[in-house]
């Protein structure tokens, strides 16, 4: 073939393959680097191969008008397009990003005695990273993860995250798990951005670290208000153990009730599976409290409820953090009736088009999960979610560093409707003052609408 003919073939092949925009992988027109006579040429033009032979040879072949040309062609389309991954040249000194991808990590615990309360975590991960994928990831970036259990402890959980970060090297975490403290030291040493259930009063201390659901914060009355409202004097507060770091939220939890009048008569670590929850329904009893206000595992509370009736209890006001979860009303647990559950972000039963893409999310990347209508999955998918947006806020070449900068900017972040206007920033401090009261029916079947917008006030800020 004359050499006039070769380089118009070969031009019309390289105007085609640089079209194709956008795909799931990143910029489609990157993978022509390595292959044909336009990779061979971006070769030569970046010092990566034995360039006078080769280029020799090619111009040869071509002719070397037509070998300019399709070398300024293909020279093009690695930064042709602003704002994608394309145009940030080296990426290998950035931890978990590449022209094509952005690898995440997430810790939880997948094993020991609090695995069952965090069941449904990596279906919310898994649903929310789907969804951004189909749709074309970050900037052009696909999102990856590496998980690694953290058995629930602060040892396991430093074990979890130096892997994640030293061996994986990844860009980031997500963390789901009451063990964040055993961490947070050396995430922070190294100025590892973290986005997950803020559980842990390490979540104040730490600048790297992010959280905006079931956030631990300064104290608030609202929780003590709904007591009152519906007749409590006494409380007994019961907690997960394990957890040296929850006794911090369970404090702020007794503040709320004492603002108000309530007395707080006992305060109990419980871990389910290792504690006898009859002797504590006993201890529950005995302390003469009309009010029982958990901060367990949901599962973990048909058995303690129980206990307590069969112990002879009859308490006025349940209150229920963290039982969000109709799986619980399919066991039968009638003890579970009029329980009051607080929440500070959509409801399910409310429906509307963020419910909707959250369940669509669910069931197209998450079918796993038999009901996603579940807190543990709803919220690791709002702090996934709130992970991308910070990725996408950084901008087509994010560092960690702006990427922590990007989030504490964020000062109406709303989950795509699934929360009310949230100041990223200043969530981990300040929690929301305003919260959903849901209360199971009479028959433990179904979460009703017990108030929409209890509201109180931040009684002393933390930070």
């Amino acid at each position: 073939m004359p050499a006039q003919s070769r380089a118009a073939t070969l031009r019309r092949a390289a105007r085609r393959r640089v079209g194709t925009g956008i795909s799931g992988t990143g910029i489609s027109g990157s993978r022509l680097a390595g292959s044909g006579a336009a990779g061979r040429l971006r070769a030569i033009a970046r010092g990566t191969r034995p360039h006078r032979r080769e280029a020799g040879r090619l111009a040869a072949w071509m002719g070397l008008p037509a070998m300019l040309s399709l070398l300024l062609v293909g020279i093009s389309t690695c930064t042709r397009t602003p704002g994608i991954a394309s145009s940030c040249g080296d990426t290998t000194s950035i931890p978990g990003l590449t022209k094509n991808e952005i690898r995440l990590g997430l810790v939880l615990p997948d094993s020991g005695v609090l695995a069952p309360g965090y069941r449904a975590v990596r279906a919310g991960v898994d649903a929310r990273i789907g969804a951004v994928n189909a749709a074309g990831g970050i900037n052009g970036r696909r999102i990856s993860y590496t998980w690694r259990d953290d058995v629930g402890t602060a040892q396991g959980n430093l074990i979890a995250a130096r892997d994640l970060v030293n061996g994986q090297g990844v860009f980031g975490l997500l963390e789901f798990t009451s063990a964040a403290a055993g961490s947070a030291p050396f995430l922070a040493s190294r100025g590892i951005p973290v986005v997950g259930s803020a559980t842990e009063d390490v979540w104040l201390r730490s600048p790297n670290m992010f959280g905006i659901v079931n956030s631990v914060g300064g104290a608030v009355d609202t929780y003590g208000r709904a007591v009152v409202a519906r007749g409590g004097t006494r409380a007994y507060v019961v907690r997960t153990g394990m957890s040296s770091g929850v006794a911090g939220a369970a404090d702020r939890i007794g503040q709320s009730l004492r603002a108000v009048g309530v007395d707080v008569v006992g305060d109990t670590p419980y871990l389910a599976g290792a504690d006898n929850v009859s002797a504590l329904a006993a201890q529950i009893v005995d302390s003469g409290a009309d009010t029982v206000i958990t901060m367990l595992a949901s599962a973990a509370l048909p058995a303690l409820l129980d206990a307590i009736h069969q112990a002879g209890g009859e308490p006025d006001v349940v209150l229920a953090l963290g039982g969000y979860d109709h799986d619980l009303l399919r066991t039968g647990a009638t003890a579970l009736a009029g329980t009051l559950v607080p929440i500070s972000y959509r409801p399910f039963e409310t429906g509307g088009p963020a419910t909707e893409r959250y369940l669509d999310a669910m069931r197209r990347y998450a079918p796993q999960l038999s009901d996603p209508r579940q807190e543990g999955s709803l919220v690791s998918y709002i702090d996934t979610d709130l992970f991308l947006r910070g990725l996408r806020a950084a901008g087509p070449c994010p560092t960690r560093a702006s990427f922590v900068t990007a989030l504490r900017s964020m000062t109406s972040y709303t989950a795509d409707g699934l929360l009310g206007p949230t100041n990223v920033g200043t969530a981990r401090a300040h929690p929301t003052t305003c919260v959903a009261l849901l209360r199971v029916n009479a028959t433990a079947t179904a979460f009703d609408s017990e108030d929409r917008g209890l509201c109180g006030a931040e009684l002393t800020p933390t930070l």
